[in-house]
């Protein structure tokens, strides 16, 4: 087995421990390909960076309460199938060539990428430098356009009010987000404010406004409201959705897709 270079088997380690909650340093050492030692040393750096929590025998997922921003690294890896289910059924069915799409920065969103190459004349605007980095790959066939603002470390996503502004300024199509949580008192809600003020900005300038949201997060209440229920247009989840709730969405004239 070829032996990967430290910055990323650490990055692979991460990403591992955060899908299997908790594993050994035995069974990282073997997967790895690294001795014991190797592994304590980036178990060590991966806990002082907190990305992973030292524990008798191996490392877990670092401890974070409810409300507390998961890094975009570990968010990438967290109900994969899910999300790319989620994110493929929204290119294909809510696309179309010559649209102008605004791609908030979470990591479903930032799946649906991937699947807009075989559409021609698109525009998209984001605010991830996650989503815009793959953005990259399909110029110039597709225009990408960036906001300005402060970049934010732990999503990788430019907010502030220069983010907000430029939203505020430009017309879409349709505009495409996630958050955290949705519940039929609160609507939808997310844990950063600074993330929700652009959330607001894109919805606000898109004609149509699509959330992807897989069921996970059906009941949660998070920090604040991103928007009302009667602000979305479309919720695309995933079949183990409660029902009751979908049907309950579906009587305030959203169209729920399940996937």
């Amino acid at each position: 087995m070829q032996r990967l270079p430290a910055e990323l088997r650490r990055d692979q380690i991460a990403a591992f421990v955060q899908e299997q909650a908790s594993v050994s340093a035995d069974a990282l050492s073997e997967r790895f390909g690294v001795s014991l030692m190797t592994i304590w040393r980036d178990l060590t750096t991966l806990e002082e960076s907190g990305r992973v929590r030292r524990v008798r025998g191996g490392a877990a997922r670092p401890e974070r309460a409810a409300d507390t921003e998961p890094l975009y690294d570990s968010k990438r890896i967290i109900n994969l199938t899910v999300k790319e289910r989620l994110a493929r059924y929204a290119a294909e069915h809510f696309v179309k060539d010559g649209d102008i799409l605004f791609l908030e920065a979470g990591t479903t969103v930032a799946a649906m990428v991937k699947y807009l190459a075989s559409y021609q004349h698109l525009t998209v605007i984001g605010n991830g430098l996650g989503t815009m980095n793959e953005l990259a790959r399909l110029t110039p066939a597709i225009n990408v356009y960036c906001c300005g603002g402060m970049l934010r470390p732990v999503a990788y996503t430019f907010v502030g009010p220069q983010a907000e502004e430029y939203f505020r300024n430009i017309n879409a199509t349709t505009c495409f987000l996630s958050a955290t949580g949705i519940t039929l008192t609160e609507g939808i809600t997310d844990v950063n404010p600074l993330e929700i003020q652009v959330k607001r900005a894109m919805s606000a300038s898109a004609d149509r406004v699509i959330f992807l949201m897989d069921s996970s997060k059906f009941g949660v209440r998070s920090l604040a409201r991103v928007a009302p229920l009667t602000d979305v247009d479309v919720l695309i989840t995933d079949g183990d959705a409660p029902p009751a709730f979908v049907e309950a969405l579906r009587a305030k004239g959203i169209e729920v897709h399940l996937v």
